[in-house]
Formats: structure tokens, C-alpha cells, sequence
């Protein structure tokens, strides 16, 4: 399951300017940082480089350039080890370095002459984690022929709802997020849609925002796929919410978004998580 918790939160779309004063001011671009650290999964870093607001709007969602021959120093708990590069812009630890509960973690690198740094501590696994019900009936709906006469679609769109209602502990008031993901390898659609190679399938996984909470809600009308789904709660330190709520910025709200990289953008975290599995099954 933990391998699976980095690419569940690596949503964000990391960029950067300077505020907006008096006309557009840009930064010196630095180095974007994508660190996600889970006891017992092997480390797994991220660089590229910065995108200004500048960029044309249409070109710069398509625009990540990686950071590659960085020397990443990872340290911590009586543990140091240089990151080897296993493709351009992705570092990895060995799998001797170990992840644990509790303990404080660092990164270390230069990037043009400049000392780039982060520090993070791993939080403790979610307690008490619990879901109201672990099956979820869903009526499949055939589309393929297209809607006919203006009727009602065939299928089960009038079908029984059943949403999960979660709860977990949080005497600390700690920041959580869920995030659901079908695990199956060859899933079969809910929503039967008319042949159309072009036609991108749905997403395999979704999410809540994060919040300081204890309890939650998946909809049943989430999911868009049967069978087997992982349903994983994130025990996350404060950096990460700070940055997904920031991550609306546009040209009428451009300021730094908030990092805990010194001389960086970007994030280097610890998350703990906890899962429940959820199978969705034709009504």
C-alpha cells in the first residue's frame, strides 16, 4: 500500500513569482522539490525547475523541466546517504535507508552555487481508523446505444446510494486526508459510454481536501470503476495542507507560494497512513 501513498498526493502544480507590487516582478528561478517520506517506503525525491508566471498560460502547464546531476544529501536518525539519480530529475535512496515513526529527516544539495535545504518529521500512523461499511452496491449504467428519445438514460442512474462515513482519532487536531484508488488491473467502468478510442477513461483515483478532522465521507457516486479500491487515510504534517490550499493561484492572485525548502519552492514532508479495502460491486 505505501508505495502507492506518493503519487495520491503529488497533485499539486508547484510554481512561482514574486508578489505583485507594482507590475509583475519575477524571482530568480530556483529548484522545485518533491519529497514525500513514509516509514518502511523507500525515499523518492523530485526536482525540477521553477515556472514563472511569464510563461505563455498554454505552454506552461506542459512546461517541467527536470533538475539532473544534483548531489542530494539525505540525512537523519544516525543515517547519511547521496540520493543516485535513477532518471533525470528523480533521486532515490537506497533501500537500507530506513523511515522511522517519529524521527527527523534532512536534505541538502547545491544548485547554481546556492545551499538548498529541508528538514521534516515523520508523523505517527492514524488510529482508530473506520469505515461504516467495506461493500458498495452500485447499478451499472449502459450508455453505448446513447440517450434515446429523450427519456431517462437506461441503467441504474435511480440505483441505491452508499456512502462510506469514516471516523478515526484526533486528539491533536492533526491534518488528514483521504484518498481512494482502484486497485484493479484491468477495471470495468460503472458508466458504459459509446466506443470512442479518444475518450479518456476516468481517473482511478480521487480524494478529499485535506482537513483537522476526525470523520469523513466517500460518495458512492465517486466511484467510477468496480471491484477492488484502497481506500488510504494520510496522517500529514501542516506544510502540506498549506500548499494545496495555495495551489489556486492565478494572474489575479500571484504571490510565493508557502515552502518549507530553504532557497527552493516545493515540499519535503513525512506522512503516515492507514488503509481500508473497499470493493464496489454491480447492484
Amino acid at each position: 500500500m505505501k508505495k502507492y501513498i506518493y503519487f495520491c498526493l503529488t497533485i499539486l502544480g508547484i510554481s512561482a513569482c514574486a508578489d505583485l507590487d507594482s507590475g509583475f516582478m519575477e524571482t530568480v528561478p530556483k529548484p522545485v522539490v518533491e519529497g514525500y517520506l513514509v516509514p518502511g517506503q523507500q525515499v523518492r525525491i523530485k526536482v525540477h525547475k521553477e515556472i514563472p508566471y511569464s510563461a505563455d498560460s498554454a505552454q506552461s502547464s506542459r512546461l517541467e523541466i527536470p533538475v539532473s546531476g544534483l548531489k542530494i544529501q539525505l540525512s537523519g536518525e544516525g543515517q547519511t546517504e547521496t540520493l543516485a539519480e535513477e532518471a533525470d530529475g528523480y533521486y532515490a535512496a537506497s533501500t537500507k535507508f530506513l523511515i522511522k515513526v517519529g524521527g527527523s529527516y534532512q536534505i541538502k544539495f547545491s544548485y547554481n552555487g546556492t545551499t538548498v535545504s529541508a528538514s521534516t518529521v515523520i508523523p505517527t500512523k492514524p488510529q482508530g481508523f473506520k469505515a461504516s461499511t467495506t461493500v458498495i452496491p452500485r447499478a451499472a449504467v449502459d450508455l453505448s446505444a446513447g440517450f434515446m428519445g429523450g427519456g431517462r438514460p437506461p441503467g441504474g442512474f435511480g440505483g441505491s446510494q452508499t456512502n462510506i462515513a469514516l471516523e478515526w482519532l484526533n486528539p491533536n487536531n492533526d491534518y488528514f486526508i483521504t484518498v481512494v484508488e482502484c486497485m484493479e488491473a484491468n477495471p470495468v467502468e460503472i458508466i458504459k459510454f459509446p466506443v470512442d478510442n479518444t475518450r479518456p477513461r476516468p481517473d482511478r483515483r480521487f480524494r478529499n481536501e485535506p482537513a483537522q478532522t476526525s470523520v469523513g465521507v466517500v460518495g458512492s457516486q465517486s466511484f467510477q470503476y468496480f471491484g477492488m479500491h484502497r481506500l488510504i487515510l494520510c496522517k500529514l504534517n501542516p506544510d502540506y495542507p498549506a500548499l494545496y490550499q495555495r495551489n489556486g493561484n492565478t494572474t489575479q492572485n500571484i504571490s510565493t507560494p508557502p515552502t518549507t525548502i530553504t532557497n527552493g519552492l516545493g515540499i519535503f514532508t513525512g506522512v503516515n497512513a492507514d488503509t481500508i479495502q473497499v470493493r464496489v460491486i454491480p447492484e
